[in-house]
């Protein structure tokens, strides 16, 4: 497959995606020791973090517990969409919209719009669960923000949040689009 030229970009393009997917699940939110968590995590004795946020942690790429950009993952858009789906079969007038010539394209939007919504929801939770580390993880003694204005640091968490899963949406429609398909797949499979 590596023969033909257009393939052999597309797989190329797709792979360099990939790569910065990943890099969103390393790089840190600033003013989170997202180190300690990490370390708190990987020293539990059989479970390496697992339980439920275990679960959700594979699912970002080990982003949670490393504080990561890109914590949230792409299950706000996979979340958004589903629920236009579920309104679309419940709605009138979305059901007529999505039987419309051009109908489809506008309820993405109302999708990507949505996980906007579900993202700054979810992002400023995510934020509150940080800052009370010790409630959500059970044992850990440490502290998670470095920041003294919580404010600031709920706004600004909340923010990169919903920046991150929006550029792993954006990520994942250009591999459907110039990669090999299937983007949002291979980006929760990354």
């Amino acid at each position: 497959c590596l023969k033909i030229p257009e393939l052999k970009s597309r797989i190329l393009f797709t792979l360099v995606v990939l790569g910065i997917c990943r890099l969103i699940a390393i790089v840190p939110i600033p003013g989170l020791d997202g180190g300690s968590l990490a370390a708190y995590l990987s020293s539990l004795p059989g479970q390496g973090g697992g339980g439920l946020l275990g679960m959700y942690s594979m699912f970002t790429g080990g982003a949670l517990e490393r504080c990561a950009i890109g914590a949230l993952g792409i299950m706000p858009y996979i979340s958004a969409t589903i629920i236009i789906q579920l309104l679309t079969a419940v709605v009138p007038r979305l059901s007529k919209l999505a039987r419309e010539e051009g109908g489809r394209p506008k309820l993405v939007q109302y999708g990507r719009y949505l996980t906007v919504v579900l993202c700054l929801g979810q992002g400023l939770v995510m934020a509150i669960g940080w800052e009370n580390a010790q409630n959500l993880f059970q044992g850990f003694q440490g502290k998670l923000v470095l920041y003294e204005n919580l404010f600031f640091y709920r706004l600004q968490t909340t923010l990169i949040l919903t920046t991150g899963t929006l550029l792993l949406m954006w990520l994942g429609e250009q591999i459907t689009e110039r990669g090999i398909g299937n983007g949002v797949s291979l980006v929760i499979s990354i």
